[in-house]
């Protein structure tokens, strides 16, 4: 003997989801999380990016402070990036957060070099490579291409 069955216990068994639209579902959040993190990443490489340009004019600040330091009497510039933190005419150093200012993002210690500019006087550059994956050059004057002038 079959009992009849109800509209009520009918929409009961149908109350919850199956599993084809469990799946479509948790395929749509996966998706929109890659696009997320990808993006994120992008944004976060070029964070860095500035932040190395940023850290490049604060080392050319540096060199100039150190360049017109009274006690620097012959006006030489600094040998390497050491000098800017324990200057050999005494003082104290010329970088905020010491050795660490020395660094770009990626860990790779910012290299600088005297140039020549337009107008004849000694200038300098401070560069570094960026380390992810594009091997972009940075400095005091840009990224990329216009970063050497």
């Amino acid at each position: 003997m079959k009992l009849a069955v109800t509209p009520r216990q009918r929409a009961a068994r149908r109350a919850g989801f199956t599993l084809l639209e469990v799946l479509v579902v948790v395929a749509i959040l996966v998706i929109l999380a890659g696009v997320g993190v990808v993006a994120t990443t992008r944004y976060l490489e070029d964070a860095r990016k500035s932040k190395a340009q940023l850290a490049c004019q604060g080392l050319v600040q540096a060199i100039g402070n150190y360049i017109d330091n009274p006690a620097n009497t012959d006006r030489s510039p600094p040998t390497g990036p050491g000098d800017l933190l324990r200057p050999p005419f005494g003082g104290t150093g010329y970088l905020k957060n010491g050795e660490q200012d020395m660094y770009d993002p990626w860990g790779q210690q910012y290299q600088f070099e005297q140039i020549q500019q337009a107008d004849g006087s000694q200038g300098y550059v401070v560069f570094t490579y960026a380390k992810d994956g594009t091997n972009t050059p940075i400095s005091n004057f840009g990224i990329g291409p216009a970063s050497r002038k």
